[in-house]
């Protein structure tokens, strides 16, 4: 393809900034452009506040931020490793069904790190203005597309436009680009909301994510760098926004119910934050010129943590196919570069799509269905091969080998 190819990434959501850097740094770096779309600005990390929203990052996922330089400092600034994952169902969260996941049972260090999104997106964001030919647009909001024969032409809601040789879509579940295009998803509400807060206990977290299935949702509590505590509790949507509408000491008083005191009395929240949970897979994952990349293809419940990680192995994937054609000589925008990364990706998604909906649909069952919870439960516990397939599993160790050799330079220094 004659000239030098724009790359358009829409969505500055870590997904879409991780797909930039990816390009902006890598090993075609030289021979592309890489613009990011977003009508909003990114939110800049402040140290003297904790974000709400956070991530359970994969070992996979780190392979990827350090082969851009950010990784070192991402853990520089504020990052909590977590190398133990505790599992329970009932009133005792050490009873008969219960798992334990520990990092020192496979030799790894840690089982993976909690990251804000602001501090994601402030490194990725910097990382994309320090390469030469990368940007950040901001006020950019995609309001219309023209996919022509070489090149995809993106209106803005400001009355301009960019031209670009590929769009990769990272922009949220609700995405325009698929909306635009008419690329058809399915999916289902859960009819329940997340509450997301961050707490202070009277007792140590230990390095510990600690998730307890209730009949009303799963609650996550997963460590934190300053010794406290994220939450994450899937609730019933009524109940959710009764939560919210609470006090701070109704809201605690409830919360230290349902988290049994695995890290003791919780002793204040700050402010609290829901959004509704669904399932979502787009049925086609490209079009001529354009890909849909993370939450834009596939939204997972929460339960497993995995939606970024599944979110950076399409970045991976899809700045690995951009790339390769490019190398090749290849037309990137063309549909059937496009359709190696979504052979690459549909797949494992889609698997764990239906794992993630499995295991809500399972512990969401009345009580009868409990005890078949607990002898599942404890077998697991009992059969430490399964164990420690899971553990890689979580790890992304076994995605992440199979994707390796795209993220396989020399880690940058940031």
């Amino acid at each position: 393809m004659a000239g030098t190819p724009t790359v358009l990434v829409a969505g500055a959501g870590v997904v879409g900034l991780a797909t930039a850097v990816l390009l902006a740094t890598g090993r075609c770096a030289e021979r592309l452009r890489v613009l990011v779309l977003d009508a909003r600005p990114v939110p800049r990390f402040r140290a003297d506040e904790l974000d709400a929203r956070v991530y359970a990052l994969s070992r996979a996922s780190q392979q990827l931020l350090e082969s851009t330089g950010v990784w070192r400092r991402i853990v520089e600034t504020r990052a909590a490793p977590y190398r133990r994952m505790h599992v329970w169902e009932g009133e005792d969260a050490y009873g008969a069904s219960a798992i334990d996941f520990d990092s020192a049972d496979i030799g790894e260090p840690d089982l993976g790190h909690i990251v804000e999104d602001s501090l994601l997106r402030t490194v990725l964001a910097d990382a994309l203005a320090a390469a030469p030919r990368g940007q950040l647009v901001g006020a950019a909001e995609i309001a219309a597309l023209d996919v022509q024969e070489r090149e995809v032409v993106v209106a803005l809601g400001n009355g301009g436009d960019i031209r670009g040789s590929v769009l990769l879509a990272a922009d949220g579940s609700d995405s325009a680009v698929r909306r635009l295009l008419d690329l058809p998803a399915a999916g289902r509400r859960y009819g329940q909301s997340a509450i997301v807060t961050h707490v202070a206990s009277s007792a140590p977290h230990l390095d510990t994510a600690w998730q307890r299935f209730l009949p009303g949702g799963p609650l996550a509590l997963l460590p934190l760098a300053d010794g406290s505590s994220s939450i994450v509790w899937s609730l019933p949507t009524a109940d959710a926004e009764r939560l919210l509408a609470a006090s701070d000491g109704e809201f605690l008083a409830e919360l230290n119910a349902a988290s049994a005191g695995v890290i003791g009395e919780l002793t204040a929240c700050s402010k609290r934050i829901a959004f509704p949970l669904q399932a979502l897979h787009a049925q086609k994952y490209t079009a001529p010129r354009v890909a849909l990349l993370g939450d834009a293809a596939h939204t997972v419940h929460p339960l497993a943590g995995q939606g970024m990680n599944l979110g950076l192995l399409d970045a991976a994937a899809a700045a690995a196919v951009v790339e390769d054609a490019l190398l090749a000589g290849e037309d990137v925008g063309d549909l059937k570069v496009l359709r190696r990364y979504e052979r690459q990706r549909k797949g494992d998604n889609l698997a764990m799509l239906a794992a993630f909906d499995g295991l809500s649909r399972l512990f969401g069952l009345p009580g009868w269905a409990a005890p078949l919870r607990g002898f599942g439960m404890r077998a697991v516990e009992a059969a430490h091969p399964v164990k420690r397939l899971l553990m890689q599993k979580a790890l992304g160790l076994t995605a992440g080998r199979r994707h390796r050799l795209r993220w396989s330079r020399a880690p940058r220094q940031a």
